[in-house]
């Protein structure tokens, strides 16, 4: 499948005084010219890697009017910092085409809390593993295999959630977006609609997806997800050393809300809108 129809850049909303002007939206690469069978998907792991995922979240957040402007042209939250978070990208001809974080619950908690910390602490008390699916952006202008591109980095991430021991995966979306991850993918509700700050105050559902029930009724995506088992070097996680810990400390974004920790422990148009949904 072509990855690319129109290969066109897409003007950058960020050349503004004061403000990076490196815009992942626009490309060096005919995507074009690329099929499915060039994209790489990995955990990231270098500082250069980190960044592409940064930038790309970054302007496909401005660009949807989720996110502000700012002096890096990256979108860095505290969670991205920690031990237990990782980055997964896809890439093309050394391009990043597509990524999602998974933030594992741990230090700080996970970012939805800062709406849902009631529904996120009563998961805990049942002893249960989470983890939240955030922070996804694609280059979906530039080519038209953007949905089996997401499903190939859903599947590298869904599996290292179950890999890391993880129980159920949350993510917060647009509501009017929730029906697709609950169709296709099994989601279900665990949270009403409500104003969601650090992204502007969007409004959010809360969804959950728990691996033991998807195990015992297989909906009709299982198979896609878990069918064929990844390779174990794919999913060993990549921890952010020191030095780039320091490095994008400097960039979190000043408009990140952290989860309430004192009570709960610390899209662009495209062909499938609603796979850029994802709102922390």
């Amino acid at each position: 499948m072509p990855l690319g129809s129109r290969a066109r850049h897409v003007e950058d909303q960020t050349k503004k005084p004061g403000v990076g002007t490196m815009s992942t939206t626009d490309s060096s690469v005919d995507l074009s010219a690329k099929t499915t069978s060039d994209v790489t998907y990995k955990i990231a792991a270098t500082q250069q890697e980190r960044a592409a995922a940064f930038r790309l979240v970054y302007h496909s957040y401005l660009q949807t009017g989720l996110g502000e402007a700012n002096a890096y042209g990256m979108r860095v939250t505290p969670y991205h910092l920690l031990p237990t978070t990782e980055i997964f990208i896809a890439h093309c001809a050394g391009e990043a085409i597509f990524t999602m974080s998974l933030v594992c619950d741990g230090e700080l908690g996970m970012p939805l809390e800062s709406v849902y910390d009631e529904e996120v602490q009563r998961r805990r008390e049942q002893g249960l593993r989470l983890g939240e699916v955030t922070c996804l952006a694609d280059r979906r202008a530039q080519f038209r295999g953007f949905f089996p591109v997401f499903l190939r980095l859903s599947r590298l991430m869904v599996q290292y959630a179950r890999r890391q021991g993880l129980d159920e995966l949350l993510v917060a979306v647009h509501p009017k977006h929730a029906r697709f991850y609950q169709r296709f993918m099994d989601f279900r509700s665990i949270g009403g609609e409500r104003a969601y700050p650090t992204v502007r105050n969007h409004p959010a559902v809360a969804l959950c997806l728990d691996f033991a029930r998807i195990d015992r009724e297989r909906p009709e995506s299982y198979d896609t997800f878990f069918g064929r088992p990844l390779p174990d070097v794919l999913l060993r996680p990549q921890p952010m050393p020191d030095a780039q810990e320091a490095f994008f400390g400097r960039m979190i974004d000043p408009t990140f809300t952290l989860a309430p920790l004192g009570s709960a422990d610390c899209f662009a148009k495209g062909d499938c809108p609603e796979l850029m949904a994802h709102v922390a």
